[in-house]
C-alpha cells in the first residue's frame, strides 16, 4: 500500500507505513510508530527522506496493532533524524518487550545511549553484486557514501533468492492468518487489495515449513558474516519513488515488479529478525531522496543507531529538516 508523498508531490510514499512516514516528513508530527514485515518502515522512510528503524524482532511489542502474530514483522520508529529515532527507541523498548517473543538477551541491549564508536572503528560489509542491481542514480549516491567511510569490506550473502522466497512465503501465510482474525475490518478493503489477499491464501503448509528451514539457514549465514564485519551497509531500496497516476487513486494498482525492487535490500532483516535502520543519504539529480540502510546483528541497536548517527553528521542535511525532539 502507499499514499501521496507529502514532500515529493505526485510520488508514492512506499508502504505500508506510508501515512506515518508522510506525516513525519511533512512536519505534522515529530515521530511515528510503524510496523515492518517487509520494509514497511524503511521503504516509506527512504522515499520520504526521513529516518526509520526496524529493531531486533521482539524488542518492540506489536500487541494492539493489526499485525500481532507474524514472525517477520516488528514495530519500530520513524522520525526526522537518527537522534530522535534513538530517543523514542529508548523510551519504548525497555518498557514494551513483546511478551510473546521475549528473549533473555533483550535486557542486555544498551539503550541508555547510542554507541560512541566512530566510523573508523567499525567494519562495514558491502555485497557489491547485490548493490549492482540498484537504479543508477541510487548507486551514484551510495558510492559517495562509501567514499566517506573508513573501513569497508566486501562480503557475500549466500542464498539470497531462496531467502527472498522464504520471506515472502512466511509473510504471506502469516498475513492470511491475521486477516482471519480481523475479518470484519478486511471487508472494507478495495478490490485490488482483496485480490492480493485471495492470491496469498494459496500458501501451503509445506511451503511454510520449507521457508522456516531456509530462515534458519539464513540466520546461520548471518552469524558467520558478523564474525567478519560489524555491520552491513547498502541502499535501502533498489528503485526511486515513482509517479502516482490518477487511475491509481481511483482503482488501486498492482505493480509486482516495482514492489520487488522496493523490497530488494530490506527483506533479509525481516526474515532473520535483525535490527536495520534507514537514513537519508542524499538526492538524485532530480531531487528525489535516496536512503542508505545499516543492518547489524541481533540486539545491536546501540551500534546500529550510533553508526547511523555518525554517518548522518557527515551528510549535509536539507533545509526541510525540522528541529529535533
Amino acid at each position: 500500500s502507499s499514499g501521496i508523498n507529502a514532500e515529493y508531490g505526485g510520488k508514492v510514499t512506499g508502504g505500508s507505513s506510508s501515512g506515518s512516514a508522510a506525516a513525519v516528513a511533512s512536519g505534522l508530527i515529530p515521530f511515528a510508530i510503524g510496523t515492518d514485515g517487509g520494509g514497511s518502515i524503511r521503504i516509506p522512510s527512504s522515499f520520504c527522506g526521513v529516518c526509520g528503524l526496524k529493531p531486533t524482532f521482539g524488542l518492540f511489542s506489536c500487541v494492539g496493532s493489526a499485525i500481532r502474530k507474524s514472525t517477520v514483522t516488528s514495530a519500530g520508529v520513524i522520525a526526522n533524524n537518527v537522534a530522535d529515532v534513538a530517543l523514542v527507541t529508548c523510551l519504548i523498548a525497555n518498557h514494551a518487550l513483546d511478551p510473546r517473543f521475549f528473549c533473555p538477551s533483550a535486557d542486555k541491549v544498551p539503550l541508555h545511549g547510542i554507541s560512541d564508536k566512530t566510523l573508523k572503528d567499525i567494519t562495514l560489509g558491502v555485497y557489491p553484486e547485490y548493490v549492482s542491481y540498484a537504479d543508477p542514480q541510487i548507486k551514484k549516491v551510495f558510492s559517495r557514501i562509501k567514499e566517506k567511510l573508513k573501513n569497508v569490506r566486501e562480503i557475500e550473502l549466500e542464498e539470497l533468492y531462496l531467502s527472498k522466497t522464504a520471506h515472502f512465503n512466511l509473510l504471506f501465510a502469516e498475513t492470511v492468518h491475521e486477516r482471519q482474525i480481523w475479518n470484519d475490518q478486511y471487508k472494507t478493503l478495495n478490490p485490488v487489495t482483496n485480490i492480493i489477499y485471495s492470491v496469498l491464501t494459496r500458501s501451503s503448509l509445506r511451503q511454510y515449513m520449507m521457508s522456516s528451514a531456509q530462515k534458519t539457514r539464513a540466520m546461520n549465514m548471518f552469524k558467520r558474516v558478523f564474525k567478519k564485519v560489524d555491520l552491513l551497509i547498502s541502499p535501502t531500496t533498489a528503485c526511486l519513488p515513482k509517479d502516482i497516476l490518477p487511475s491509481d487513486l481511483t482503482y488501486g494498482v498492482i505493480d509486482e515488479e516495482y514492489a520487488l525492487w522496493s523490497l530488494w535490500f530490506v527483506f533479509m532483516a525481516n526474515l532473520c529478525g535483525l535490527p536495520s535502520i534507514t537514513l537519508n543519504a542524499g538526492y538524485t539529480e532530480h531531487g528525489l531522496p535516496v536512503g542508505v540502510m545499516i543492518t547489524g546483528p541481533w540486539w545491536s541497536e546501540d551500534l546500529v543507531l550510533g553508526t547511523a548517527r555518525q554517518l548522518e553528521t557527515q551528510l549535509n542535511k536539507p533545509s526541510r529538516f525540522y528541529s529535533p525532539i
